[in-house]
């Protein structure tokens, strides 16, 4: 059983794991799937029900095989509705109640909140946020909990009606939670002790969150973090922040925004399960890919493979002998590379390279073209390769495939959303705002969470997926954050160039730093300056690189 700060509660490492093959299954399918969690409660005080561990089989009966249920506590219950969309929970919550009432024979309040895949998240850890924050809003049966009695008539009475259910402070937290782009920039540039009133009617969990995402290096993130671990308190009443927050809502336009992202997030979805040119893998990544997992293959079986491709091989030996490596001896085999870097070294280089083809396309003319986001991965996969060089489990993860993948993204966007990925970009030079904080504000999704969901479409290991998702927002990530910290930290030093034109704009944040702190021993915000330097130094000392593997 595993428990971590995201959850309310213990969850068996299986059954997490499983959970995340449907949702995979799920976004392969082009579906909806909806995550319950359920709490199931006595309606008299210290009476004692039927323990609801080990009554999965029993819960399931009345649903299909590929819907699952899993007792995570004795009156706690995830439902994963495979294929379940928004209609389909006024389907699955009646039914779910009904067998919850068989197996307990007793009156019982439900507790019952609901997440949709990916509409409301696209990880397990977001899901359940959105879920919590639903729960929140049944806290007694005036609120809407549902009460199901033995008795027909009560039945009838508290028949069950999601659409009716308030959610408590829906707007009031959600500003703070769902805030991005020119939302989240107004939030964090008004007055301090403001800001802080309003933070402080807010869980812990709702607090941290929301300074995670402020960048590393400027007061307020400092200044908030200590507020948070000293629960310093509100100088105003709670009602009065209420009344301020529900006044500034309509001047942001929040509702209404929120609005339109849901329909941009079903946009971007819809064009990714239609789309041919992204959503299929180059043919020799998918080949090496392949072996690198089979147990049985050895170096000749990826040796093959390569030589096949006989540009690839030339990248792989240019870039093998080149000062990058500073090996003492030339390499003039894939095999003799192979023997020399290992199996997992050269099949990632390879798996990363194989994918240069797929940087084309028309891009935004006088903005941002696809050789300069080639240019810009490979800058970031040698960085990512330089900061993993001690941590040989972090490298063995394919550090140098995901940094490769990591603004995939982007080509997506620019392809299918021109005119607003243009929009976005110059508004990012004139709000002086990361380009990402602005994607999530317009499609729901910044572009390495898109990047994610097609390289789980080619069905690729779980630590890329993770990683090339949450860059940005490691904390996120369900199991690799540390991966994702670095890359998001190679990417931040690779592109200290590009934010030249503002002082404002940096792509390090609080969420990546705290994670950094806990990856390597030595790392503090003095460590950042020296990594720039010698990341400058990497990239200069490897010009020649670029031009060998354009």
């Amino acid at each position: 059983m595993i428990k971590d700060k995201r959850l309310s509660f213990y969850i068996d490492q299986w059954q997490l794991k499983w959970i995340s093959k449907l949702l995979n299954m799920t976004l392969r399918a082009g579906v909806d799937s909806a995550l319950l969690y359920i709490i199931v409660l006595p309606k008299n005080k210290g009476e004692e029900l039927i323990p609801l561990t080990g009554k999965e089989n029993d819960l399931e009966k009345e649903f299909r095989e590929s819907d699952s249920v899993y007792a995570i506590d004795d009156n706690k219950i995830l439902f994963l509705g495979f294929t379940t969309d928004e209609n389909g929970i006024e389907i699955v919550i009646p039914k779910i109640s009904k067998n919850i009432k068989n197996i307990v024979q007793k009156d019982v309040i439900i507790r019952i909140g609901h997440a949709i895949f990916p509409r409301d998240g696209y990880s397990f850890y977001e899901l359940i946020h959105v879920i919590q924050k639903k729960l929140d809003a049944y806290a007694t049966p005036k609120k809407g909990l549902e009460l199901l009695s033995l008795d027909k008539k009560s039945q009838e009475k508290s028949k069950f009606n999601h659409n009716n259910l308030p959610i408590k402070n829906s707007s009031y937290s959600n500003i703070f939670n769902d805030a991005r782009g020119s939302l989240f920039s107004k939030l964090i540039t008004m007055d301090l002790e403001l800001l802080w009133d309003g933070l402080h009617e807010l869980s812990l969990a709702d607090q941290t969150r929301f300074c995670l995402r402020l960048p590393y290096n400027v007061p307020l993130t400092n200044i908030l973090a200590e507020k948070i671990k000293n629960k310093t308190p509100s100088k105003k009443k709670g009602i009065d922040v209420k009344k301020w927050i529900e006044n500034l809502i309509p001047t942001m336009d929040f509702e209404k925004n929120l609005t339109e992202r849901k329909k941009k997030q079903a946009a971007v979805i819809a064009k990714i399960n239609r789309l041919e040119s992204l959503s299929t893998i180059p043919s020799v990544a998918m080949q090496i890919y392949n072996v690198a997992i089979d147990p049985k293959s050895g170096i000749d079986d990826i040796q093959e493979i390569i030589q096949l491709d006989q540009v690839m091989t030339l990248k792989i030996l240019k870039l093998v002998n080149s000062s990058f490596y500073g090996l003492s001896q030339r390499i003039n085999s894939v095999k003799e590379a192979v023997i020399i870097l290992g199996t997992d070294e050269i099949t990632n280089m390879a798996f990363g390279l194989s994918l240069s083809a797929s940087f084309k396309g028309p891009g935004l003319e006088g903005l941002i073209e696809p050789k300069t986001l080639w240019r810009h991965s490979v800058e970031t996969a040698l960085i990512g390769k330089y900061l993993c060089r001690e941590k040989k489990a972090l490298a063995d993860q394919g550090i140098f495939a995901a940094c490769i993948l990591h603004d995939f993204g982007k080509l997506f966007l620019i392809e299918n959303f021109p005119d607003k990925y243009r929009k976005i970009f110059e508004l990012s030079r004139e709000m002086q705002l990361p380009i990402y904080d602005l994607e999530e504000e317009v499609f729901g999704y910044n572009h390495g969470v898109i990047s994610g969901i097609i390289a789980r479409k080619w069905n690729l290991p779980e630590s890329l997926i993770q990683a090339i998702s949450f860059h940005h927002h490691p904390s996120s990530s369900e199991s690799h954050a540390d991966l994702a910290a670095i890359i998001g930290f190679a990417n931040y030093l690779c592109s200290i160039d590009d934010q030249k034109h503002s002082s404002k704009i940096t792509l390090l944040l609080k969420d990546h730093l705290d994670i950094l702190e806990s990856v390597f021993d030595d790392f503090t915000i003095n460590s950042i300056e020296r990594e720039v330097e010698n990341s400058k130094t990497i990239i200069q000392d490897n010009k020649a690189i670029f031009s060998l593997l354009s």
